[in-house]
């Protein structure tokens, strides 16, 4: 089984990515393949694009700290429903909200508007996620005008289906970065 970005053409990345996961030749179960789908991505990520790999590893958490608080005041609101008042201060003083001097309703109301807030940042954070999906549906795409530019930058051509993958992340890497001080040295003239 493929376990590792250098293992793969970047021919193989794309297909990969796209949700040919026969690229992998998986032996084992669909878990396996997924698990290898993200390490594999995330190391072309890091390579890559290593600010966009920190940004996206901070929009997962943030995804999860919002489905957290989301668990944390359902749980607290259906105590609250069950009239469990005290076990429902109890969670909320373990999520850092001293809660033990407040009346019962102060502590339905702090817990109806947490969860909202918790909810509201939950669906944001989706909606985006729904925008990041529909950007992958283009992936074939965008990866052949990144190819088209990196050929016509370095002026040579480049094979998707023999070049190595991370060949081909060393590649965007380095374009990125003589692009960034070409457009520095531009701005200071």
């Amino acid at each position: 089984m493929i376990e590792r970005l250098e293992q793969l053409t970047i021919s193989q990345f794309v297909d990969l990515v796209c949700g040919d996961t026969e690229v992998l030749q998986v032996s084992g179960s669909a878990d396996n393949a997924a698990i290898a789908l993200r390490n594999i991505v995330m190391e072309y990520r890091n390579i890559a694009d290593p600010g966009g790999t920190h940004s996206y590893l901070q929009r997962v958490e943030e995804w999860i700290k919002a489905k957290i608080e989301v668990i944390v005041f359902t749980m607290c609101l259906n105590l609250a429903a069950l009239k469990q008042i005290d076990r429902a201060r109890e969670v909320l003083d373990a999520y850092g909200l001293s809660s033990s001097g407040w009346n019962d309703n102060r502590v339905e109301g702090t817990i109806n508007a947490k969860l909202s807030q918790a909810q509201r940042a939950l669906n944001d954070i989706d909606a985006l996620n729904e925008n990041a999906d529909v950007e992958r549906e283009n992936i074939r795409a965008m990866f052949d005008a990144q190819t088209a530019a990196l050929m016509a930058h370095f002026k040579f051509q480049i094979d998707p289906v023999t070049i190595k993958a991370t060949l081909y992340a060393n590649l965007v890497v380095r374009h990125n970065r003589e692009i960034k001080a070409q457009m520095a040295a531009m701005r200071k003239k």
